[in-house]
């Protein structure tokens, strides 16, 4: 098991719902975590609350891999699951996040739950020949392109390009040449562009990490480009990749994907690289959100740090640094004199959003097209749109 996930998994049984919470998020997107954590995390969904203030638990283990002993356990609980269970669709949906091996192996019990045209598709791709497997992601690819934007057929896609690592049907070099023909065009990358930055997170390109950090610099792309970008920059993980993000941290309007690479990839130099971009960082919004990445670090270098800012005055409307910086302490074993002040804070506000009046309950979104998918959701359920309506 990864150092950083052996450290934090632990926490997401923690008798305190903040740092429950906050733990589990913390491993959102490290690419770290296998299969024990998860199931980790379904024990956290089996204690239940440990106090009036905690969170669901289940929608924030969507992230996590499944291994065999975490499908079985899934599908277990669906076949004893009444239809009106609130939990169901994120059972369902973690079923059909499943690994195309583990879906091919348990087909008979998981079949019901996928769908069978779907599942068929899936059971197809062991046997596809290299060939056969670009073929069917070019038709995916057509089609994503010329109509509305399909999850499931986007994530199909996905799958087929995991085989394709598998089968060592991808040459880095024409993934890293593709990246920078559609850079030299100047124009909006369609599904081929953004394939490719997937393909080269895959196979840990690090030729690539130059093209791909560059796409930051492009504000015009949108969000969904820059939040794949993000990922295979995640994935490669290299201190490379730390060091040329580093460099455009700070850039223009992306910098929120930018930071969240940083943020994500739990190792030294990517603390250090934050703790110098929390001291150039002009920008409230900017200089917040690496504060709440130094926590996501555990940095105890950075605790002065973000107590002067609390001090000072943060984006208090994005997020809630007291939360991130008591967490920070709690699971450092640091005995900070304010952690009570923070807590009843924290307690405070807890009790402020569960005595919201109804006409805060979300409501669905009609219109999506304007909406970033990491921006909050505009239903307002405080969840970032991907995790929500989207």
């Amino acid at each position: 098991m990864n150092r950083f996930v052996e450290r934090v998994e632990p926490y997401f049984l923690s008798e305190d719902p903040f740092v429950q919470r906050y733990a589990i998020e913390m491993l959102e997107g490290t690419y770290l975590s296998d299969g024990n954590t998860f199931l980790t995390g379904l024990d956290a969904v089996d204690r239940g609350p440990v106090s009036e203030y905690s969170s669901p638990i289940l929608p924030n283990l969507m992230y996590l891999p499944l291994n065999d002993e975490g499908l079985k356990e899934v599908v277990n609980r669906l076949d004893v699951m009444g239809k009106k269970d609130n939990n169901r669709l994120f059972y369902i949906q973690l079923v059909n996040n499943a690994n195309t091996e583990l879906l091919i192996t348990y087909r008979n019990r998981v079949n019901q739950y996928v769908g069978e045209v779907q599942l068929k598709e899936v059971e197809k791709l062991p046997s596809l020949t290299i060939e056969g497997l670009y073929m069917a992601l070019a038709d995916v690819m057509s089609y994503l392109d010329e109509h509305k934007f399909d999850q499931i057929l986007y994530d199909h896609g996905k799958r087929i390009i995991k085989e394709l690592v598998k089968k060592g049907g991808i040459e880095s070099w024409e993934v890293q040449n593709r990246l920078q023909k559609n850079m030299d065009k100047g124009e909006f990358f369609g599904f081929e562009g953004i394939y490719d930055v997937y393909m080269a997170g895959e196979i840990q390109k690090e030729g690539a990490i130059p093209q791909l950090v560059s796409l930051f610099k492009n504000e015009e792309e949108g969000d969904f480009i820059f939040e794949e970008t993000a990922n295979s920059l995640v994935k490669i993980g290299t201190d490379q990749v730390v060091r040329e993000v580093e460099k455009i941290a700070l850039y223009g309007n992306t910098y929120f994907y930018s930071l969240d690479v940083l943020g994500r990839i739990k190792t030294k130099e990517a603390e250090k690289a934050l703790l110098r971009l929390f001291d150039q960082a002009d920008d409230l919004t900017a200089k917040t959100i690496i504060a709440d990445n130094l926590c996501r670090h555990l940095s105890t270098d950075a605790i002065p740090k973000i107590e002067d800012l609390i001090e000072t005055g943060y984006e208090d409307g994005l997020l809630c640094l007291e939360e991130s910086l008591y967490v920070n302490c709690v699971m450092n074993g640091i005995q900070h004199p304010k952690l009570p002040e923070w807590r009843h804070l924290l307690e405070v506000m807890e009790l402020q959003m569960l005595n919201e009046p109804p006409a805060l309950i979300p409501k669905p979104v009609i219109n999506d097209e304007k909406v970033g998918r990491n921006d909050p959701c505009p239903c307002g359920s405080g969840k970032k749109y991907k995790k929500c309506c989207l």
